[in-house]
């Protein structure tokens, strides 16, 4: 009976000891189950970027009315149309020669044989960074080499290789630039080599481009 009692105990404790193990490998497991069944948690919506205020437009030095420049020379000047506004810079780059058969076929019933026709080359920037998108170019017109009157003013035509250009819809970064043309004509005897800009303030004392 002893011996049974020991061995009962011995096997009790055997027992004891099996069922230790096994809660421990068991609790060790379901830890891990857990730990590997535990959902990652949510990154937080990144907050939504906030839309940076359009930059104001920068100071400039405008060019002061009666300004004399030679061609390749900019002027800045103000610039109010059609509801944009801002500042922009002209330079004349040159001027040629219009074929005269294309000129008068342009002009029609308009034309004139005794108005020889020129084209006025130029680039107009943004100078100051305003929304100037869609705008027109400025109204140059044609100077003789001095800065004279040509004896001849044309508006609104166009000849090929001689067309109006216009500022592209996004255009309101301070530098941007586009070329554009004018034609202008002169009268007998005369001939275009420059030209001026007579517009608003300027009317009275324009800015004026020679060779």
């Amino acid at each position: 009976m002893t011996v049974l009692a020991a061995v009962s105990a011995a096997a009790l404790a055997l027992t004891a000891g099996c069922s230790d193990d096994d809660g421990s490998d068991s609790s060790a497991a379901d830890r891990e189950s857990s730990q590997e069944a535990a959902p990652e948690p949510e990154e937080e919506p990144a907050a939504a970027e906030e839309e940076s205020p359009a930059a104001a437009p920068k100071e400039v030095e405008v060019t002061p009315p009666g300004t004399k420049l030679k061609i390749g020379e900019q002027a800045v000047v103000p610039y109010d149309r059609a509801g944009a506004t801002g500042h922009i810079g002209i330079t004349v780059t040159g001027v040629s020669d219009v074929d005269k058969a294309a000129f008068d076929a342009a002009l029609g019933e308009n034309g004139d044989a005794d108005i020889t026709p020129f084209c006025v080359e130029f680039t107009v920037e943004n100078a100051d960074g305003s929304d100037l998108g869609g705008s027109y170019p400025p109204d140059l017109i044609g100077t003789t080499a001095d800065g004279g009157d040509p004896g001849a003013t044309v508006f609104g035509a166009d000849v090929e290789g001689c067309a109006e250009g216009q500022a592209p819809d996004e255009f309101a970064e301070a530098g941007a630039s586009y070329e554009t043309k004018r034609l202008q004509g002169a009268g007998p005897g005369a001939g275009v080599a420059g030209a001026s800009y007579e517009e608003d303030d300027y009317e009275d004392e324009p800015i004026v481009w020679t060779p």
